[in-house]
Order: structure tokens, then C-alpha cells, then sequence
């Protein structure tokens, strides 16, 4: 007869973790919004998105622009920004906000997305979320990419949730 033994120990917690992920998603699913609508903004004060600079006013635009009225929807407004595109009266900027389910703006924010007969396709959205490599939120039903920053976040969090205090508890000393 021989003298075996063995020890286990566990040094994680699944309750831990179920804790930590109650707090956890929402809190990164309210950054990601963050960071979306951040970039959202940042893609229409530097005229471009995903790479590619938006298509340049047409000189009778700037200079429709330089009066007053010179949009039916703003009658009082002075454009602020005359040769930027998307910027005109700077209400679609102000419009971007974060919130629980995800990012809101103006309704004609989505006409310049979409473009028009008289108006370029503007797609200020574009490029907003740096996805992990092959990843499509429209894949599943209700699905939501992360950028990769958070995407991090979120595993790191993950891992100090999954870890017990200490070196583990002892869970089993079994002889044979």
C-alpha cells in the first residue's frame, strides 16, 4: 500500500463575481456610450470619420450660410461655423448624448448619415466603436460591440471579480 495525498483548493468565487457583474455590465455599457457619443462629436468637429474627411461645402452654401434665416428650420439662428460641415448652427453637436440605452440626437442627424438628392452623405457615425477584429453587433438581436478600451476594462474587472482574497480556501484533503 502506498501513502497519497491529495489538496485542492479553490481561489475563485463564482457569488464574487455574480456581485461584482450586477454593478459591472451596466456601469461598462454606460461607458461605452460615453466613449461613443465622445467620438461621435469629435467625428463632426474634425469634419471626418473612419479615416475619410467629409465632402467640402459647395461655395453656395458658405454663402447661403453668412445670413441669417438662411435655414427655413433656424429662421433666427446666425450660423456660427460657415464652411464646416454639420456644423452650421452647432445643434446637432449639442444633441449628441449619452443615456441608459444608448447614444440620442437630432432626427436629421440620420439624414446626413444617409445622404439625399441634394445632400452628401455625411456618415459623421462611422468608426466610433474600434471593435475587437470580426465582431458585427448586428449579428445577434440586440447585441452590443465594445470598443476595445472597454472591452479591456471589462475583462480585467472580470478577472479581479473571479479571485478569492488570500491564496484560496482549502476545500478538500482527501487520503488514499
Amino acid at each position: 500500500m502506498f501513502n497519497l495525498r491529495l489538496k485542492t483548493k479553490v481561489t475563485f468565487s463564482f457569488s464574487k463575481l455574480n456581485k461584482k457583474l450586477e454593478t459591472l455590465l451596466p456601469q461598462t455599457l454606460r461607458l461605452n456610450h460615453r466613449d461613443v457619443a465622445k467620438q461621435f462629436k469629435k467625428n463632426i468637429m474634425e469634419g471626418q470619420s473612419g479615416g475619410k474627411m467629409f465632402k467640402k461645402l459647395e461655395d453656395s452654401t458658405i454663402k447661403r450660410r453668412k445670413y441669417r434665416g438662411y435655414n427655413p428650420n433656424y429662421p433666427k439662428t446666425k450660423p456660427k461655423i460657415l464652411a464646416k460641415p454639420l456644423f452650421a448652427t452647432g445643434n446637432l453637436h449639442k444633441s449628441i448624448r449619452a443615456t441608459e440605452k444608448g447614444v440620442t440626437f437630432n432626427r436629421y442627424g440620420d439624414y446626413h448619415v444617409k445622404g439625399g438628392t441634394n445632400l452628401p452623405k455625411r456618415n459623421w457615425m462611422a468608426g466610433a466603436v474600434k471593435s475587437p477584429s470580426g465582431a458585427s453587433a448586428g449579428r445577434y438581436k440586440g447585441s452590443t460591440i465594445l470598443s476595445e478600451k472597454n472591452l479591456k476594462r471589462l475583462r480585467r474587472e472580470i478577472k479581479k471579480g473571479f479571485k478569492l482574497a488570500g491564496r484560496g480556501k482549502n476545500i478538500r484533503d482527501m487520503r488514499f
